[in-house]
């Protein structure tokens, strides 16, 4: 299996993510950027937004269920380590959501299983067109989704018209042809860069020999909050403590917030953005309760009791860290491990729903996310990318919560609940 773009062995939590390519001249961009073009006999589609109203409750809960087991099943490790995490379920679910539009037969039934618990495609999608549709409505916050196909330009290679129609229809996807050379490589990244308001520089580094073809998802957020931290809020000289014991300075930033929340084993508070529809939800394990222990035991159903169990009536002293860092991550083995495994297999993937001139399988889910959390706001991005391969050739009761040692964060639409991002934060100062 040919693994291209993004070394799977690579997970990391660094402050700052480094381009490794020399980037172009403006001159030189604006020669070489690309042209959407029919990537299927007749594809001269239009996004259609969603006229629906209501997202679907079974939908909320199946795309729940994949979020908090992406989540543990990407994190659990890098935990261990000490290093802080974040992924975009929802991301993944666009991403994974375009490429099940092609699948069929037992690689179909494993990714419905496991994306919406066993929703069938059609519904999926009209969910998932709903989620997009609805995207930076407001000019209280941005919240952008951006997808996009890319084919190598061959001669023999042509989509069917039905996956490439529902990719622009319901995923809004741009469509591009590309040789896949070096100059592609650069086109790609531009998107990405663009699409996540710079926040990630770039996801490819290079393509696998039989790559032929390549969906990329980016999420951008940016949101102030409700009531922003003053000055005198901000504690400069204030201490975390990492999960070994020692501690490290950092600033913490102080409020009260309404917004309790509590289960058996953390507590923690919703911090609400602009516009009310995104809030910040901090959940701190009890002491004595790892962050790893605590992620371990967590489920969809436990998440949900934990954000519904909110109580705008308790009070809440509040100590929030700044911090920035970037994460990057393989999705292949989390993804496996929550039971989609024929799609990554050459010799058992059926993925005839998007060719049926090449056997084509997954060699690679790429994951890339940023955040910043300061005291104007939050600034979050992610980005991914799936490699498609050919097999053969092609106050009343006041609380404190002081996140001053490892916690875990999510960033929620309020209306349903859903994750947008989920993540850790070991240490603010990595």
């Amino acid at each position: 299996m040919v693994m291209g773009m993004c070394s799977c062995g690579d997970s990391s939590g660094t402050a700052d993510a480094k381009q490794t390519k020399e980037k172009p001249s403006a001159a030189q961009q604006q020669a070489s950027e690309p042209v959407n073009v029919p990537i299927s006999p007749t594809s001269n589609y239009q996004f259609a937004a969603a006229s629906e109203n209501t997202t679907d409750d079974k939908f909320i809960a199946g795309t729940n269920e994949f979020s908090v087991g992406l989540f543990k099943n990407t994190v659990l490790e890098d935990l261990k380590k000490g290093q802080n995490t974040l992924v975009s379920p929802e991301s993944v679910l666009f991403a994974m959501g375009m490429v099940s539009n092609g699948a069929n037969g037992e690689t179909l039934r494993q990714m419905q299983k496991v994306l919406c618990k066993d929703l069938d495609t059609d519904t999926f999608n009209k969910n998932m067109n709903k989620l997009i549709s609805d995207a930076d409505k407001s000019e209280a916050f941005k919240f952008r989704i951006a997808n996009s196909l890319w084919v190598k330009d061959t001669e023999n290679l042509t989509l069917s018209e039905q996956f490439a129609k529902n990719c622009k229809e319901l995923y809004n996807a741009d469509m591009f042809k590309a040789p896949f050379n070096d100059e592609t490589i650069r086109q790609m990244n531009r998107w990405v860069n663009d699409k996540t308001d710079s926040m990630i520089p770039e996801i490819i580094e290079e393509f696998g020999a039989e790559t032929a073809a390549v969906l990329l998802n980016c999420i951008a957020f940016d949101a102030e909050w409700k009531n922003n931290y003053e000055k005198n809020d901000v504690n400069e000289n204030g201490e975390f403590t990492l999960g070994n014991g020692r501690k490290v300075k950092c600033s913490l930033m102080n409020s009260i917030e309404k917004g309790y929340i509590r289960d058996g084993s953390a507590e923690g508070f919703i911090k609400k953005y602009k516009g009310e529809k995104y809030a910040f939800m901090a959940i701190l394990p009890d002491k004595g309760v790892s962050l790893s222990d605590y992620v371990r035991s967590l489920t969809a159903e436990k998440f949900a009791r934990l954000y519904n169990s909110r109580n705008n009536n308790e009070s809440v002293i509040a100590s929030l860290p700044k911090f920035k860092y970037d994460y990057s991550t393989c999705l292949n083995d989390p993804l496996k491990q929550m039971g989609i495994v024929d799609v990554f297999d050459p010799s058992k993937s059926d993925l005839s729903g998007i060719t049926d001139r090449y056997k084509m399988y997954i060699s690679n889910v790429a994951h890339k996310t940023h955040i910043e959390v300061n005291e104007q706001g939050t600034k979050a991005a992610a980005a991914t990318e799936i490699q498609l391969d050919v097999s053969g050739a092609l106050p009343a009761d006041m609380h404190t919560v002081s996140l001053d040692r490892p916690f875990a964060y999510a960033i929620v639409n309020t209306e349903t609940g859903m994750p947008i991002f989920m993540g850790t934060v070991c240490n603010p100062n990595a």
